[in-house]
């Protein structure tokens, strides 16, 4: 987040500054520990934890048991063997073995499931409790904390939605199987010990080794952990960047640069991860070396006791058994430690993000709530600078003193410290030195909630929510809830949004999209003066808050501001002087010091002042334009008065026009800083000269027009002071004979003129805009800011919602994702794929290898002779197993988990890719919004690696294993081996029931996940809305009502998972115990030998082991499964744009033509645009389009740019746009581009230093990108002196975790933009509504020197009469029709659409109004 305000002098520029300051993430110092899996556990949690813990230890006894059980079972058959039972008596004693074996299983069925509720549940309400916990300390945090965030709070929150994800994926299954795992092994070496200690302690001589091992390759994990957490940051950051300004990318033919930026930082997250892969294999690798060749010393040992007759048979085998399970639940827990490791990574950094910087130090010390506020603010000796930058101060030692019920104005040039006072004032910053009283009181002794519910700030830009027009507006009040519809009128009638809401379909219960997409800008900004008007503050501070309506609605409503606030405190922060009476009292700031103050009157009185030189700069302007409109055909009467005359009025210091053209155009920056000198001759501060300042002054030039407008929209009536009053549902809309009569004295306007006028920032400047809601954001160059048809429009059916979507994709299948592995990768990673599931194929064999040797071990018991050279030998040849199995498990799982981290990175960059490769229309839609997008490409994508990194591995061992065992044991005793493959077709069912289960749910999980997410995100990206609406609370509750709608999915998968995952693990106990009972009637027949029926016990038990932990891993499958559909989607998008259709280059853009051209947008087909529109524009000529709101202007520079394309209409013969008399549609679209700049009204900044802003899109080859070209463009675009001013110079960073930029500095750097790349044409829509004056007039000296030296066609998109004036010639569109053009003095002299307008003042002074700050 970039400060609001326009103090960027006091911003950081230095962007090494210590990464602990400027640290997003919290990240704790040194190694977490282990219980930082628990920090979001509450007492309430505890009891779940508990019956997990115990569910998990019982169900981990089932393996010592099942052991001691196949001790018994085993040693049966051998004594049989040995001929010391009968054929009856073995299957007597088998048959009660199996029958506790077959008990055994319905307990495990009991208890896994158990389990597997238990910690799933644990899990979610640890995600629920940590996502709670999170945005209620992030909606606490000052706003400082948010300003130092170098990523950015649009990066930083998916980040940490994934760390939540991660923490409730550690603390739910793995964290249970680590806990059983653990269980299994203890007891299992408990009974191990019973039977055996010393044979015990000899097997686990080489434990201490291992844990000094893996405790040395541990403490090297967390580091890579948190370096590929902070790749990933980056990544995330670009990706965002890109994505939310996705028509500068285009228009700068940005793609290339967007993706080499975010490859670079995928890959540099994918070697941090090489590393982590490379230590979790090493740690696997050696644990498997160290278990399987403990069996060595193990067997000597115990052959050893068996001769000394210290011991027998039966019981070292049982002993080796409960070893050998000791063994594998401790190996099954080794895959499980990744997902632990960062889980508690995670629960750290979440933990370090809420202690981070003590919480709202905003709210540390005040307290007081007095039952009344009466408004006087007195600042006093205030010194400030922003956190990020302590050494620049905004303000200095400046003071200020605004009377109680008073309007008083601060003004000023951008960066002067003008926002800065209302950011004090909010207390969203503490001041360095200096005090605020308010009341006579210290500010920071008020309880901050208090204070603003007495203080509101509205800012320029005005945040809406993703809510209904009613509860938007209703937000204003602390108690929205019983806000009526009648009061929300009336606040609606107050801000002229009655007509705009009459034309919604669903009028106050329509949605107006997230941050208010569907609705225009004026449109946000009087939605935004509606819920002050409701919210009635004591204390209003208005901050730009009308820069961006119309000059009508602009004057109607500041004049019924100041009706509405007589008897109350107003602060109005602005650059626009044209609203400021002579009664009202004025500041002046320059540097952050006050330059002068008084009433405006004898501030213009003052000789020398720097107030005076915004009048002669007024004057000057003023006569120059009476002189060039005066002529005797001219029958226009001028009814432009002093208010109009001031719309661009500014202290501009040095006369302009002494600028040459030749000279740099920084020259009137470099002239010496006007003397901090206080001017106050005029009055003195006390109530007697407040007394005589009266604020209802109405101007003569507005005079008649307010006296005939309904007096409940100039002098609303007061709002209800009671919600509970009676709602009267119906409307008060000015009435069409008001607007005649207004008319009536505007002679040069007719009636309907002027009703469109004040109606258009009303209905239709809501028409098109509304039928986007929820599927299209706002267009800052291809979208008009209100779009009109000419044509009516059903609104009903533009409003109605498409069909419900299905609440989960279907998932694509394993063999379908995979299969995207080879096409997506190299050929250098295509081999060590094929050497990783070599290396898996081998491990896979191992296995049964083992069991082999392991049974011809056992056998040496019975051997009468030889005993101990067989036991060697035998040995001998597990020890070689060991080391070659645990190669290949170090090889199977780095190469898997290297490659997969290769497919993902292919796979996101190819998705990037395509992405911004899609129509413009694309972004429109709410399934494709930026944040949803980013999740995928971020979280997704890590979720995605599993399925090759861990899963293809596991699986094809599982497969092959099974594969050799069940081929071996065919070979061995094919009937017992029939009877386990016949019970496969059961095993089978219910394993595939539990995957779709858990996949069908687990999608389910995701959904809701994602929902939480976008309110959080909404919350936290707009803080300072909430937190001057004090809506912290509201978002809360909206919050935990999410969370628990998730948690109960989470619960309800639980349950029905947790009953088939039991199942699962009972059944193969139950097929066991059938298959011993079978192999006893097999062996006491005497069809098979001994020998032959342990070793298919033991192919097959080893392997069911197997495939049992394999089914562990569904529900963590069926997630990766979602999210690789998702993300794979993203990277199959069709690459059929209308981008690719040209492939002519052309060298010149040269005559520019629109012939006959009807456009709308792809998602609102309804609405007419542009209708058959025929424009030419000669090459190396200026022209301005111009018109009103809606009227299609920047949709011309759209389709300039080939942002959209026309339809093709039937039988066209005629290209309906063509550059140098060639088809638009034929023409290679980066070509176009590259030789077409434009500046859009919005400026954008990416996260990248100032120069790199400046050539963004052009290549490193370009001499365009010498730092010459660069320090020109800036100088010619009038921001050159201030960044030269930045320690870092052109090399600072601004954009997302930046440097901040004010509106105008931003747009400045976005005119250096355009111009460094000396385009063919220039296109510039709106570009200087933000500027101050004396900016804009270097703007426009440049692009009169543009136009003067030739060699350039521009195109000016203006509201600006100045710049009309620039262009050789005019074309009006009204309603998406041209309806006039020529040059502007024909055209103002004359009695057309543009005279009339031009008359009215609709069209007078810059944009939307301008003069002192930028």
């Amino acid at each position: 987040m970039v400060h609001s305000a326009e103090e960027v002098e006091a911003e950081h520029s230095d962007c090494g500054e210590s990464t602990e300051e400027h640290e997003d993430n919290g990240e704790p110092p040194g190694q977490p520990e282990w219980k930082a899996l628990f920090y979001f556990t509450t007492r309430r949690h505890v009891w779940v934890l508990l019956a997990g813990i115990t569910f998990s230890i019982t169900a981990g006894l089932v393996v010592p048991v099942q052991a001691f059980l196949l001790g018994k079972v085993f040693n049966l058959f051998v004594q049989f063997g040995a001929g010391q039972l009968s054929g009856e008596q073995l299957i007597k004693q088998v048959s009660k073995w199996c029958s506790w074996l077959a008990g055994l299983a319905s307990a495990s069925w009991f208890y896994h499931a158990g389990e597997y509720f238990a910690w799933l549940t644990f899990g979610e309400l640890q995600g629920k409790n940590a996502r709670d916990r999170l945005l209620r300390n992030l909606l606490e945090k000052d706003i400082e904390w948010y300003d130092m965030r170098k990523s950015g709070v649009g990066a930083l929150f998916p980040r940490l939605q994934m760390q939540v994800q991660e923490l409730q994926l550690a603390t739910s299954q793995p964290l249970g199987y680590t806990f059983q795992s653990f269980a299994t092994t203890i007891l299992s070496l408990a009974m191990a010990m019973y039977f055996s200690w010393k044979l015990t302690l000899v097997i686990l001589a080489t434990v201490p080794i291992c844990c000094v091992v893996v405790a040395y390759l541990s403490s090297k994990m967390q580091r890579y952990v948190e370096n590929q957490h902070e790749s990933l940051s980056e990544a995330l950051k670009f990706a965002t960047s890109s994505l939310s300004n996705i028509e500068t990318v285009k228009c700068f033919n940005g793609q290339d640069s967007e993706n080499w930026k975010y490859t670079q930082a995928i890959r540099k997250a994918a070697s941090w991860y090489a590393r982590q892969a490379n230590v979790i294999a090493l740690e696997m690798g050696f644990i498997r070396l160290a278990t399987l060749s403990m069996f060595v010393q193990g067997f000597w040992y115990g052959t050893s006791l068996v001769d000394q007759g210290k011991s027998n048979p039966a019981k070292i085998l049982t002993c080796f058994w409960a070893a050998l399970m000791a063994t594998q639940g401790f190996m099954q827990f080794l895959p499980q430690l990744i997902v632990l490791e960062k889980g508690r990574a995670a629960g750290a950094r979440l933990r370090a993000i809420i202690e981070q910087i003590p919480k709202s130090g905003e709210v540390e010390t005040g307290s007081l709530q007095p039952d009344h506020c009466a408004g006087n603010i007195e600042i006093r000796n205030v010194s400030f600078a922003y956190p990020a930058r302590p050494k620049q101060l905004v303000l200095k030692e400046s003071s200020l003193y605004f009377k109680a019920n008073e309007m008083t104005f601060v003004i000023g040039r951008s960066g002067s410290g003008k926002s800065t006072v209302g950011q004090l004032l909010m207390r969203y910053y503490q001041p360095t030195t200096g005090d605020i009283f308010l009341d006579g009181t210290a500010l920071k002794s008020y309880d901050v909630l208090w204070l603003r519910k007495n203080i509101l700030l509205v800012e320029q830009t005005s945040t809406l929510f993703n809510e209904t027009v009613f509860q938007n507006i209703s937000f204003g009040r602390s108690d929205f809830e019983r806000v009526t519809l009648e009061e929300v009128k009336e606040t609606a009638q107050f801000a002229l949004l009655q007509e705009v809401v009459n034309d919604m379909p669903q009028g106050y219960d329509t949605i107006v999209g997230s941050k208010g997409s569907s609705l225009s800008g004026g449109q946000r900004q009087r939605m935004a003066l509606a819920r002050a008007r409701i919210r009635d503050t004591p204390i209003l501070i208005l901050d730009e808050s009308t820069s961006a309506l119309d000059y009508i609605s602009r004057s109607l409503i500041l004049e019924a501001i100041r009706f509405w606030r007589k008897g109350k405190t107003t602060i109005c922060i602005t650059h626009d002087i044209s609203q400021i009476l002579d009664e009202d009292y004025v500041y002046l700031l320059e540097k952050g010091e006050i330059v002068q103050e008084g009433f405006r009157k004898a501030m213009e009185a003052a000789h020398g002042s720097p107030f005076q030189g915004f009048m002669e700069t007024l004057r000057g302007e003023e006569t120059q334009r009476n002189v060039e409109a005066t002529g005797e055909d001219q029958e226009v009467p001028h009814i432009r008065h002093s208010l109009l005359s001031d719309s661009s009025s500014a202290y501009t210091g040095p006369d302009l026009k002494s600028l040459s053209s030749e000279d740099s155009l920084d020259a009137f920056f470099s002239e010496p800083p006007t003397p901090h000198m206080r001017y106050m001759p005029t009055f003195a501060k006390g109530a007697g000269a407040a007394t005589q300042r009266h604020s209802q002054y109405v101007p003569t030039g507005l005079a008649p027009l307010l006296q005939k407008l309904p007096q409940d929209i100039v002098s609303p009536k007061p709002l209800l002071p009671s919600p509970s009053s009676p709602a009267k549902r119906h409307s008060h809309t000015p009435s069409e004979d008001s607007f005649q009569a207004i008319a009536h004295d505007m002679p040069s306007v007719d009636g309907s003129d002027l009703q469109q006028m004040i109606a258009r920032s009303g209905s239709v400047a809501v028409q098109d805009r509304l039928s986007g809601v929820k599927i299209r954001r706002n267009y800052s160059v291809a979208v008009e800011a209100d779009e009109i048809s000419p044509k009516p429009v059903n609104l009903k059916r533009m409003f109605r919602k498409p069909p419900a979507e299905k609440a989960q994709t279907e998932a694509y299948t394993m063999r379908r994702i995979l299969g995207t592995v080879w096409p997506s990768v190299s050929w250098r990673i295509k081999v060590l794929i094929v050497i990783g599931f070599l290396c898996a194929a081998a491990h896979a064999v191992a296995t049964p290898v083992f069991s082999f040797f392991f049974t011809k071990l056992i056998q040496t018991f019975y051997v009468a002779t030889g005993r101990k050279q067989k036991a060697l030998r035998y040995s001998l040849a597990i020890l070689s197993i060991a080391i070659t199995d645990a190669t290949l498990s170090y090889l199977m799982s780095f190469l898997l988990e290297y490659c997969g981290q290769a497919w993902i990175n292919s796979v996101r960059a190819e998705a990037f890719r395509r992405i911004l490769d899609q129509p413009r229309e694309y972004l429109d839609h709410a399934d494709n919004s930026v944040s949803r997008l980013a999740e995928c490409l971020d979280r997704h994508a890590e979720d995605m690696r599993n399925l090759l990194g861990r899963f293809a591995g596991l699986i094809l061992v599982a497969v092959l294993m099974m594969a050799t065992s069940i081929i071996w044991s065919l070979a061995t005793c094919w009937k017992l081996t029939m009877v386990g493959l016949a019970m496969a077709p059961v095993l089978y069912a219910i394993t595939s029931t539990y995957g779709r289960v858990s996949a069908k749910s687990e999608g389910l999980c995701i959904t809701a996940a994602e929902a939480t997410g976008m309110i959080a995100q909404e919350a936290v990206t707009n803080i300072r809305t909430v937190r001057s609406l004090t809506l912290e609370n509201m978002f809360l509750e909206k919050y935990h009502k999410a969370t628990a709608a998730a948690l109960k999915l989470g619960i309800r998968r639980a349950v029905f998972s947790g009953i088939f995952f039991g199942l699962t693990d009972a059944a193969i106990l139950f097929i066991q115990a059938l298959l011993f009972y079978y192999g006893a009637v097999l062996v006491s027949s005497r069809q098979f030998t001994t020998t032959d029926i342990m070793i298919v016990f033991t192919q097959l038990l080893m392997s069911m082991t197997n495939v049992n932990s394999i089914v562990a891993f569904i529900p963590q499958l069926s997630s990766s499964r979602d999210t690789a559909t998702r993300l794979l989607k993203l990277s199959t998008l069709p690459k059929t744009s209308h981008e690719h259709l040209g492939t002519t280059q052309v060298a010149a853009i040269g005559d520019i033509a629109f012939n006959g051209v009807t456009f709308s947008y792809p998602t609102r087909l309804a609405a007419t645009v542009l209708s058959n529109v025929s424009l030419s524009i000669p090459a190396n000529t200026c022209v301005a389009i111009v018109g009103a709101s809606g009227s299609g202007k920047s949709t011309t520079a759209a389709l300039l740019l080939n942002l959209y394309t026309t339809p093709p209409a039937p039988f066209e013969t005629l290209p309906r746009i063509t550059l140098a008399g060639r088809d638009i549609k034929h023409l290679h679209t980066p070509t176009v581009r590259s030789l077409i700049s434009i500046v859009s009204q919005t400026p954008v900044l990416f996260p990248a230093t100032v120069a790199e802003n400046i050539t963004y899109g052009l290549r490193s080859s370009s001499p365009f990108r010498s730092p010459r070209s660069i320090r020109a463009a800036g100088a010619a675009a009038g921001i050159d002196e201030f960044i030269t001013s930045l320690p870092s110079g052109y090399s600072t960073v601004i954009g997302e975790g930046g440097l901040g930029l004010s509106g105008g500095q931003a747009q400045r750097v976005a005119i250096a933009r355009a111009l460094v790349r000396k385009p063919d044409v220039l296109v510039l829509d709106e570009a200087t509504s933000a500027l101050d004056v004396v900016s804009a007039e270097l703007v426009r000296q440049s692009v009169k020197r543009l136009v003067e030296r030739g060699g350039m066609t521009v195109v000016i998109i203006t509201h600006a009469r100045e710049m009309m004036r620039v262009a050789d010639r005019v074309f009006i569109l009204e309603q998406g029709r041209l309806v006039e053009e020529g040059g502007f003095e024909e055209l103002s002299k004359g009695r057309g659409r543009f005279a009339r307008l031009l008359a009215a003042g609709e069209w007078s002074g810059e944009g939307e109004g301008e003069g002192v700050g930028g």
